[in-house]
């Protein structure tokens, strides 16, 4: 696995381009690879999120993820790897990097259903039952804190 660098950012600390890059890669991600068309990618909701950004040593845009650090309990969300680079480790590294960053602090996300058992490796627990998100399973998870 190459080198990937990590920065987290306010929205309004994102440059135009680095924005650009972000919501480009989620739509590759959930709307391009995933097929997810029943709720807008871009939701509104960005402005009150810091934007996680993983690169590779190109300078490339690989993967992402939001978090609500002004929240209690934090919330996670619009986790994303390049579909090329899935299954490689730099989801792992992404995840790691949020929970550095979460800390103690509690957290909680909508997974998709099929991803919890990596999701669980890597120290979240599921909360409740499976429902319907976007036209998929998903599950709460929790993180500790």
């Amino acid at each position: 696995m190459n080198p990937i660098s990590f920065e987290c950012k306010a929205f309004k600390d994102l440059p135009a381009m680095e924005l650009y890059e972000v919501l480009c890669l989620r739509d590759l991600v959930f709307v391009v690879g995933q097929k997810i068309t029943a709720v807008p990618e871009v939701d509104g909701e960005d402005p009150s999120f810091h934007h996680l950004i993983g690169r590779d040593q190109m300078g490339r845009v690989i993967a992402t993820a939001r978090l609500s650090l002004d929240d209690t309990p934090i919330k996670l969300g619009r986790v994303a790897v390049r579909d090329d680079l899935q299954r490689t480790g730099i989801g792992s590294a992404l995840m790691r990097e949020a929970q550095r960053i979460i800390g103690r602090r509690p957290a909680t996300m909508n997974a998709q259903a099929h991803l919890e058992p990596w999701y669980a490796s890597l120290g979240w627990k599921r909360e409740g039952p499976v429902f319907l998100e976007a036209e998929i399973d998903h599950v709460r998870m929790v993180w500790p804190g």
